[in-house]
């Protein structure tokens, strides 16, 4: 699963050395970042000039042990050599979350639309922090998080568990040129079965992936 997610971003990167990466954190993706950083080594700068955006990140550890910043910094940042004027992240102890928000969309607006997207599948269907709602919202907002979410393993180790996240919205992700979600574990069956129905609903916000025409959708059985 892994590598062939990793030959499509190579592919990705080689005709368009440029581009912006949005990256999920957790452990499905974790195999393709480590592939990453191992081509890296091979072909040095071959990232030397990607873009990487977070898809989500916490709001309220109380360390930066399991963040997601502290995820991509060590799996993706300094693996691939991005440089710090190149990563578009969200600042987790923002005053004011809803500002943190808007700065990280007009980010969007000025170096966008994300060229790949990395997704992992949350064991509710949800995509980044876009929990199953009523209502999706479309772009980086202040997320709500299901309990499922909150027992993610990223936080098992912290003092207090998060109830809210910043997140990517649904338009901001299926806005992306290509998308890649990556599936594995067993406890994500049932979120997989209603994934593959093609019954797009908002009880399981990773079925508007099939309002995209050109996702990767790589389940690991």
């Amino acid at each position: 699963m892994s590598r062939k997610a990793a030959d499509i971003v190579l592919a990705e990167v080689n005709r368009n050395p440029e581009l912006l990466l949005c990256a999920a954190t957790g452990n499905s993706p974790t195999m393709l970042y480590h592939l990453l950083a191992e081509e890296n080594r091979k072909q040095e700068g071959l990232f030397k000039s990607t873009k990487v955006i977070p898809l989500d990140e916490w709001i309220g550890l109380s360390t930066s042990e399991g963040s997601c910043h502290e995820y991509i910094d060590e799996h993706i940042l300094k693996p691939l050599q991005i440089s710090e004027d190149r990563y578009l992240g969200f600042n987790r102890d923002a005053e004011d979350f809803e500002d943190e928000c808007e700065r990280i969309q007009e980010l969007l607006i000025l170096k966008g639309p994300i060229d790949v997207c990395i997704l992992g599948l949350g064991k509710n269907g949800h995509l980044g922090f876009n929990e199953p709602a009523n209502t999706l919202q479309l772009h980086c907002h202040i997320a709500n998080l299901a309990t499922q979410s909150q027992e993610h393993s990223m936080i098992g180790n912290s003092g207090s568990k998060p109830t809210q996240g910043l997140t990517l919205g649904m338009q901001d992700i299926l806005s992306a040129k290509k998308i890649i979600l990556l599936v594995s574990g067993k406890e994500k069956e049932a979120a997989v079965t209603q994934l593959i129905s093609g019954n797009i609903s908002n009880d399981c916000p990773a079925t508007l992936l099939w309002k995209h025409d050109n996702v990767d959708c790589l389940i690991l059985n």
